[in-house]
């Protein structure tokens, strides 16, 4: 990979971050209805991935992690502030909220608050993108948790009977909520997509090198051959299960940082340090102005209420 897509990579990474960074501040003011699932750590994984897409001839669910694989996408970064705080001009009128997001006409078809849900949506559109024979593909990011579930199963399973040109990325962060993969998880994830006969692989998802490879490889496999395949990616989650969360369950140590990883990389690569500290300001800068216009916009939730209320209450 040459010097000008890592950096372009890192860019991108920066603004997710700084993203989610300020609507956790705007979560602690009160801004936020619900409770706010940030996936930092794992924004290289979504961008490597959406970076050899084609949408929206391409379409991506997601799960309740998902404000870092919309904007990867390519939705407008404002109309999704605006839904994760429940505004007018959200994605859906601000009444999706964060874990519902949807921009089908950038490629991002949809995220899912229940665990697991987004997969076999996944697999419709490749179903549907193979009936139609539009030559796109799908692909159904899902947290190592979500892998445990039995609609994901009969979607593999499904994925491989009917060959459907669909993508399965797992990133693995370790913890289903509060509970360790390695208690809750037989097997490896890999090896039971292999046992359904998909071409599987696992790759450190905080290494850009590989990502990029490995994205690179899985993607253009699944667009030659129309067949579903699996991407196990291993991250380091670096907050916790919910911002706000103690995690209490959690031992202490180390959590390596993809973003600091990538930066010593392009370094390394005789990168500016000055470039890259402008790169990363810029995108704090820009997070900012994007989240405080999103908060002064209307709020919607008296508008769902009443529209509830008119539909019986039910």
């Amino acid at each position: 990979m040459d010097l000008t897509e890592l950096k372009l990579l890192y860019e991108k990474a920066l603004f997710i971050r700084a993203f989610e960074d300020r609507i956790a501040l705007s979560a602690d003011g009160g801004h936020v209805p619900g409770l706010v699932h940030l996936n930092s750590g794992a924004e290289l994984v979504e961008l490597a991935v959406t970076a050899r897409l084609e949408g929206p001839k391409d379409q991506v669910t997601g799960s309740h992690r998902s404000h870092g694989l919309a904007l990867a996408c390519g939705a407008d970064p404002l109309a999704v502030a605006r839904e994760i705080l429940g505004r007018k001009g959200g994605l859906s009128g601000g009444l999706g909220g964060t874990q519902h997001l949807m921009a089908p006409e950038v490629g991002f078809l949809t995220s899912n608050g229940i665990v697991g849900g987004q997969v076999p949506l996944a697999a419709g559109a490749a179903l549907s993108a193979k009936t139609l024979k539009t030559g796109g593909i799908a692909v159904a990011f899902m947290g190592d948790g979500a892998a445990n579930q039995g609609a994901v199963l009969e979607t593999l399973n499904l994925a491989a009977a009917l060959h459907l040109p669909l993508l399965f990325i797992v990133i693995n962060n370790g913890f289903g909520q509060s509970t360790a993969v390695g208690y809750a998880t037989g097997g490896t994830l890999v090896g039971r997509a292999r046992a359904f006969g998909l071409a599987a692989d696992q790759v450190d998802g905080q290494d850009a090198h590989q990502m990029l490879k490995t994205a690179d490889r899985m993607v253009g496999w699944v667009r030659k051959t129309g067949s579903p395949a699996f991407i196990e990616a291993k991250v380091t989650r670096l907050g916790g299960h919910y911002h706000g969360d103690g995690e209490a369950y959690r031992a202490g140590g180390e959590r390596t940082d993809p973003l600091a990883r990538l930066r010593d990389t392009l370094i390394k690569m005789d990168e500016d340090t000055d470039t890259l500290d402008e790169l990363a300001l810029t995108a704090k800068l820009r997070a900012e102005e994007i989240i405080s216009k999103a908060e002064k916009s209307q709020d919607t939730s008296d508008r769902a209420l009443a529209q509830w209320l008119a539909a019986g209450g039910v």
